[in-house]
C-alpha cells in the first residue's frame, strides 16, 4: 500500500505518468531512471516541458477551486455540481477533490529532477541550459507559493524523490520558511538564470512571469516597496509587455488570443498580438489529448450542467444608475437561462459539442494584474495620487472616470476600491481568493455569504489519504483531528 501511494503522491515520470497497472508494480521508480534520462539538450526539454504538462493536470480544476470558488465571485451553479457546490458553499471536506496535492508535488519534484540533472547536461548553448534551469526554479517556486497559500504549512522538499524511502514522509515546514528560504530564494535565482533576450515565452516562464510571481510573493509579505519596484521594471519594454489599448482589444485577449495556440517550438518568437499576457496555462488538444481540454466552457455555460454562476454580489459591483457604464460588464457576463454565465473567455453561446474540445488557457498573470497590485502597494505606501493614476490606466479602457484622492476617507477605503477594480478585471483568473487571503478580508466579505468566521477556515483541509500515509503530517486544526 506505501508503495502503491508514493507512485500516486510523487509521480515518478521523466516524461508522462506511468500508468495506473504500472502503479501496482514491485518498481516504485520512474520508467526512465533520472540517471538515464538528463544526458543531452532533448532530454533536458523535454524534461522541462514534462513540468508545464504536471502543472496543466494540477490547474486544471483547481485553477478555479482554489482560486475562485471560495470567493464571493461565484454561486452554485448546476444542483450536479456538488464538488463545486461544497467549496462555494463551505462545505469542504478531506475527501474533495481540491484537497488532494498529488499532482501539485508531482510538478515539484519534476522541477527538482530538473534542478538536479539540468547543470551536469550537455547542451550547445549554455544560455538555453540556463534559461530552463531558471524555468525549473521559477516553477517550483510557483508550485510551493500555491501550496502555502491552499493549505498554509506543506512538506518541503528541495531534492528530488527517485527511489522509495521511508525519508520521503516529512513534516509540514512553516510556511514563512519557504516563502524565504525557499520561494524568494528560487525566483532570485531564476531572475539570474534566464534569458531576457531569446525567452519571449507566454506559455511558459518568461522573465516577466519571474517578476510577476515575485511581485505577487512580495505583496503577501507586505513588502510594498519591493512589489513596486519589480512591478516597475516590467514597463521597461512595451513591445513586448503593455496593456491592451481599449476594450475591443480587451475582449479579443480572451475570447481569440487565449483560443487554440498550438504549441510554441520557437520561444523566440512571440506569436501574441496582445501583449498583456505574461504566463497562461496552455491547452492544445493536438499536444494534451482528448481529456485534456481545460473547463472554461464546460464549467461555465448550459444550466443543465454548469459548475458555477456569476453571484449578484460579484453583479451589485455595477451600477446600472451610473453617469458611466462599466465596458466590460456584457463582456464578463451574460444573463442566460436564469444565471449569469461567465462569458469573458466565450464571447458568445456554445454548444455542448464544442465544451469538450476547449482549448481556452488559463491566465495565471496579465500586466493589468501587476498595475493593479502595483497601485494597491503604492496605496499602502501613502501615495495615493500615483496609486489612481494606475488604476485610471485600467478605468479608461472600461470607459470609467477614477475618482481624486481626495475622495477617499482612508487608506483602507482606497484600497477596497482598488480591490473591487481587481474584482471586476480579473474576475475567472483564479485571483479573487488570493486577494481576500492576501489583505486578510476573507472573514468580512465571505462570513455574510457562506459563514466562514472562524480562523483556520481559511485553508483548504488535507487530503484524508495524504493523512493516513504520513505519519508525520498533522491535519489543518479547523477540520478536526
Amino acid at each position: 500500500m506505501k508503495k502503491l501511494f508514493l507512485a500516486i503522491y510523487l509521480a515518478f515520470s521523466a516524461y508522462t505518468f506511468t500508468s495506473c497497472d504500472s502503479l501496482l508494480d514491485e518498481q516504485p521508480v520512474s520508467e526512465i531512471p533520472a540517471s538515464e534520462m538528463w544526458k543531452t539538450a532533448r532530454d533536458a526539454k523535454a524534461g522541462v516541458s514534462e513540468i508545464y504538462g504536471l502543472f496543466r493536470q494540477t490547474m486544471r480544476e483547481n485553477y478555479f477551486y482554489w482560486g475562485e470558488f471560495r470567493s464571493d465571485n461565484f454561486s452554485q451553479g448546476a444542483p450536479s455540481a456538488t464538488n463545486q457546490e461544497y467549496v462555494i458553499k463551505n462545505l469542504l471536506t478531506t475527501d474533495h477533490r481540491a484537497a488532494n496535492w498529488t499532482n501539485l508535488y508531482a510538478m515539484i519534484n519534476q522541477a527538482n529532477l530538473a534542478i538536479k540533472y539540468l547543470p551536469n547536461v550537455d547542451m550547445p548553448s549554455v544560455a538555453e541550459k540556463n534559461d530552463l534551469l531558471g524555468q525549473a526554479y521559477a516553477m517550483r517556486a510557483l508550485g510551493y507559493f500555491y501550496a502555502i497559500r491552499v493549505w498554509g504549512d506543506v512538506p518541503l522538499y528541495t531534492e528530488p524523490n527517485e527511489k522509495y524511502s521511508e525519508e520521503i514522509y516529512k513534516p509540514r515546514t512553516d510556511k514563512n520558511i519557504i516563502l524565504n528560504e525557499v520561494i524568494l530564494a528560487d525566483l532570485k535565482l531564476a531572475e539570474s538564470l534566464i534569458d531576457r533576450v531569446k525567452n519571449k515565452e507566454r506559455k511558459r516562464i518568461s522573465i516577466y512571469g519571474v517578476w510577476a510571481i515575485m511581485a505577487d510573493v512580495y505583496m503577501w509579505l507586505h513588502e510594498y516597496s519591493l512589489a513596486d519596484q519589480t512591478i516597475t521594471k516590467m514597463g521597461r519594454e512595451p513591445g513586448f509587455m503593455n496593456l491592451a489599448g481599449n476594450i475591443d482589444d480587451w475582449r479579443k485577449m480572451f475570447v481569440e488570443e487565449l483560443n487554440g495556440k498550438a504549441p510554441d517550438m520557437t520561444p523566440e518568437n512571440d506569436e501574441y498580438t496582445s501583449k498583456e499576457l505574461i504566463f497562461i496555462i496552455h491547452f492544445y488538444m493536438e499536444e494534451v489529448g482528448e481529456n485534456g481540454y481545460s473547463f472554461m466552457y464546460q464549467w461555465f455555460t448550459g444550466s443543465g450542467n454548469r459548475a458555477a454562476v456569476l453571484s449578484d454580489k460579484f453583479m451589485s459591483n455595477f451600477d446600472p444608475n451610473a453617469p458611466k457604464q462599466d465596458l466590460r460588464r456584457d463582456l464578463i457576463a451574460m444573463n442566460y437561462q436564469n444565471g449569469w454565465e461567465l462569458n469573458k473567455f466565450i464571447g458568445g453561446t456554445i454548444s455542448t459539442t464544442l465544451n469538450k474540445t476547449c482549448q481556452v488557457a488559463y491566465p495565471i498573470y496579465r500586466y493589468s494584474d501587476m498595475i493593479l497590485l502595483q497601485a494597491e502597494a503604492k496605496a499602502r505606501m501613502g501615495q495615493w495620487d500615483e496609486a489612481l493614476d494606475l488604476v485610471k490606466k485600467i478605468r479608461d479602457r472600461a470607459g470609467l472616470d477614477t475618482p481624486a484622492a481626495m475622495s477617499f476617507a482612508s487608506e483602507d477605503e482606497l484600497i477596497d476600491f482598488i480591490l473591487t477594480e481587481r474584482q471586476i478585471e480579473l474576475v475567472g483568473e483564479g485571483r479573487r481568493w488570493f486577494d481576500l487571503l492576501r489583505t486578510n478580508k476573507w472573514k468580512e466579505v465571505m462570513g455574510p455569504i457562506n459563514g466562514m468566521q472562524e480562523d483556520g477556515n481559511e485553508l483548504f483541509p488535507i487530503y484524508y489519504q495524504h493523512l493516513n500515509e504520513n505519519p508525520l503530517l498533522t491535519p489543518n486544526p479547523y477540520y478536526g483531528k
